[in-house]
């Protein structure tokens, strides 16, 4: 799947947010195995959220399979079905990511 919308080419700082996702989602247990991870980011509105997220889904693009925003929810008829946004989420079989 195709992340939309990308981030902003005026995106600068919050490395350190960055650096924070990046090593979330890079921990394995023993095996080599990395666990299912979830990280809640929250803030006042034009903080920056979204674009830190985007920032994000483009630097790990390359180690996932899929990338899928809300946007691909609503495409997938999940529309407001708690049931069903469960159901598309356990029907997909490689790693991804969902912004």
């Amino acid at each position: 799947m195709v992340l939309q919308p990308c981030s902003s080419a005026l995106f600068t700082g919050q490395q350190v947010y960055l650096d924070r996702l990046k090593h979330h989602f890079s921990v394995q247990n023993a095996k080599g195995i990395a666990p299912r991870c979830s990280f809640l980011i929250h803030g006042l509105g034009g903080m920056g959220k979204t674009q830190i997220v985007l920032k994000f889904a483009e630097y790990i693009s390359g180690h996932l399979k899929g990338i899928s925003s809300i946007l691909d929810a609503k495409n997938a008829n999940v529309d407001g079905n708690p049931e069903a946004v469960l159901y598309w989420i356990a029907s997909l079989s490689k790693e991804w990511l969902l912004i």
